[in-house]
């Protein structure tokens, strides 16, 4: 049965898609050199995490770069199958750095975010097939 024909899946496909393409590319630009994540103090436990990550400099401003790309790469036909092969390993580490802060509420939102990307990756599967199924012997 094909899910693609039915309205719901095409709502929520494209929810997911620009919903995830501009939470990456907000979160991203938040890494940027100068600006700051947030405004927690240091003795709390999230906030003193996330003061680390940013006291790291270069990583902290790759991640940035790397999210804003992958937030943009998933607006274009073309590019949406490697956005959200990007976007997964991203959007596991967030769910489960919100789990193990034991943040309020927010292991409810990344969450949503990675079920939005495993439903853009099970949209997109014809293309990822080849890599899963068994190869040909030679």
């Amino acid at each position: 049965m094909d899910l693609r024909k039915y309205v719901f899946f095409k709502v929520t496909y494209w929810v997911a898609r620009i919903g995830l393409g501009l939470t990456f590319i907000i979160s991203g630009i938040r890494k940027f050199p100068g600006t700051s994540f947030t405004q927690l103090p240091v003795d709390d436990p999230v906030g003193a995490y996330f003061n680390l990550m940013h006291e790291l400099g270069f990583y902290w401003y790759f991640i940035g770069y790397f999210q804003v790309l992958a937030g943009i790469l998933a607006f274009f036909n073309r590019t949406v199958v490697v956005s959200s092969l990007l976007m997964m390993p991203v959007t596991v580490n967030i769910f489960m750095i919100s789990l193990a802060l034991h943040m309020r509420g927010t292991p409810i939102i990344t969450f949503a975010m990675l079920l939005g990307n495993i439903f853009l990756m099970l949209w997109h599967y014809e293309n990822y097939s080849g890599i899963i199924k068994k190869p040909i012997a030679r």
